[in-house]
Order: structure tokens, then sequence, then C-alpha cells
């Protein structure tokens, strides 16, 4: 199993080496989040901008506002009303009673307006932002658990070769991890012991190290399409003999190490290495 981070960075601290046991959602490394944590307070001041205008636009406006609008609609009322009985009397002109008529509409306009409130699309908007604040910050802070680099699986470290001030790139594999009910063998049957070969089959394996132990293995897949034999592997057969790769999963055993050179037995017709 490949573990890695989704963001890159610094590395700041290490918490295991090759050959450590480590348990599922271990911390493996730490990475830097200077730059992150920067990016999550400005987001945060975002966020209280964005629900402060949603806050506003909710409460509509004050009531000082509403009685202030009131009080100069209905002053430019009382001229407009004066300068019709000005202009009746001949005294204003035309003009100066369409104008104060006009203020008077917009000032009672823009009472009306205050009175209805905050429209549903002003509010629609200010919500909209602000959960856009929010997907952000989250975004932000699944970046920032990025930046414990934590193992997917229990086994030992395989493969690890990083220390502090190493620079991580996104998605680069920091630690190779061994499960362990993921040791496997690969053997090559020949195609005239195949049928005796099924997914599941219960086999025997045994390694150089404990020459006497047979470790409880099963087949798991068997090849679909034929092939030669690699030059690397020796089998009794020829090696121009037509032959089916077959995965052999082992039983868990704190015994078996991978990269171990392992002997199978199929318990058919004798065995395949």
């Amino acid at each position: 199993m490949n573990v890695g981070s989704l963001v890159g960075g610094r590395v700041t601290r290490v918490h295991v080496d090759e050959g450590s046991r480590v348990a599922a959602a271990q911390v493996l490394v730490t990475l830097e989040t200077e730059t992150l944590d920067r990016q999550l307070a400005e987001q945060q001041a975002a966020i209280s901008a964005a629900r402060a205008n949603l806050d506003k636009a909710l409460r509509g406006p004050r009531d000082e506002e509403v009685r202030k609008a009131a009080a100069i609609a209905e002053n430019d009322e009382r001229e407009r009303r004066r300068f019709a009985a000005l202009y009746s009397a001949g005294i204003a002109s035309k003009e100066m009673l369409d104008n104060a008529a006009t203020k008077a509409k917009t000032s009672a306009a823009d009472l009306r307006v205050l009175r209805e409130g905050t429209r549903k699309e002003d509010i629609a908007a200010a919500r909209a932002q602000l959960e856009q604040q929010e997907r952000r910050h989250a975004t932000l802070m699944k970046q920032r658990d990025e930046t414990l680099v934590r193992s997917t699986v229990s086994g030992v470290v395989q493969s690890f070769a990083l220390r502090p001030g190493d620079i991580v790139a996104p998605n680069q594999t920091v630690a190779e991890i061994l499960e362990p009910d993921q040791l496997w063998v690969r053997i090559y049957v020949p195609e005239t012991l195949l049928g005796l070969v099924r997914v599941n089959m219960p086999v025997k394996v045994r390694v150089d190290t404990f020459p006497n132990v047979w470790f409880s293995a099963r087949v798991a897949s068997v090849s679909s399409a034929g092939e030669y034999t690699p030059r690397n592997v020796q089998t009794r057969a020829q090696r121009a003999e037509q032959v089916f790769g077959v995965k052999v999963v082992l039983a868990p055993d704190p015994r078996l190490k991978a990269g171990m050179a392992a002997e199978v037995d199929l318990g058919v017709k004798g065995r395949v290495e």
C-alpha cells in the first residue's frame, strides 16, 4: 500500500522509519502548515464578513432608518402640497411644482422599499456567498489535515526515505506499507496442470529460511491468458512451455517477509516454483 498526501510541502517531522510497525490512521510524516494557516485565518475573516452581510439582509433596515425615511417623505409631501397651492395662486411656476412632486414621489418610493425589507434575491445572494466561503474553508481544512500524512492500513513500513527539510510533491508516495495479509507469490503453472488449479484452492508454501515449515496459502487468481515462462523463473518444465500466471496469497505470519524466495506446493502432481 502506497501512502501519500494530496498536498505538498516541506517535511517538518518524521514519526517512523523503515521496519516500523504502524496502525491504520497513525501519523507517519508532518508537513509544514504556515501557508495554510494564513489562508485559513483569511478565510475565517471572509466567512465572518459574509455572515454579517447575510444577517444584515435578513434583519432588513433598522427602525431608525425607516423613521428617518418616513420623516423625509412626509416633509417632501408637505412641500409638494405647498407648491401646488402656490402654483394654483400663480405664485410658483409649473417647473417648481414638478420638481417638488418628483422629490415627494422619490421619497415615498424610498420609504416603501425600506418598509418592504431586503429583497429575496439579495438574501439568496448573501446566503450563497456565505456558503461559498464556508466551502472554501472546508477545502482548506481538508488540505490542512493532509499535512498529517497518515497510514491508511496497519502493517510494516517497507520503504521510507524522508527526513525533516525534504520537499514532498502533491500525490507523491512517502511510504510503502506492507499489510500482513498482502504477502503473495507469483508462480507459473503449465497448461497441462491448469485444469487442476482453481481460485481459493488451499496450497502450501515454504521459504529457504524455514525449509521444514509449510505455510498456509490459497490461490487468489489465475491468469486468463497464457504466456511463456519468464527467463528469470526457474521451473522443471522447459522454458518454451506454455504457462499461466497464478497468484498465491499467504496467510499472515510474522516469520514471512516481502522478497523471500518461495516454493509453492499446489498438491497437483508435484510442486511449482
